[in-house]
Formats: C-alpha cells, structure tokens, sequence
C-alpha cells in the first residue's frame, strides 16, 4: 500500500478552526433583516398610496 503523505510531512494543527470559538454577530444579522423588512414594507405602501392616487384620479 502506497503512502498518500510524505513520513517527513507534519501537519499544521493550529491551522484548523474550533468552531466553538467563532462567535457570530446575530444581532447584525437580524438588524440587516429587519431593515429589508422595513423597505419592503415601505416601497409596497408607497406601491399601494401611488395605484390608489391613480383611481381617484380615474373619477
């Protein structure tokens, strides 16, 4: 059976990452949503404000 590593080769441990130690931001995350959430919201209102003005203007 054939080696797939040189013998000499050592491997770098403190290269992998323990993903315990990764702290994520969630707050960040949420806020970014929220404020899509919020645009959305709002573009779809000025959407609703704009088709109405145009059926009043139809009469």
């Amino acid at each position: 059976m054939t080696d797939l590593f040189d013998e000499d080769e050592i491997l770098d441990e403190d290269g992998f990452v323990n993903p315990e130690d990764d702290d994520v931001d969630m707050d960040a995350g949420e806020s970014a949503v929220l404020d899509a959430r919020r645009r959305l919201e709002n573009m779809l209102e000025e959407k609703r404000l704009r088709e109405e003005l145009d059926d009043f203007m139809d009469y």
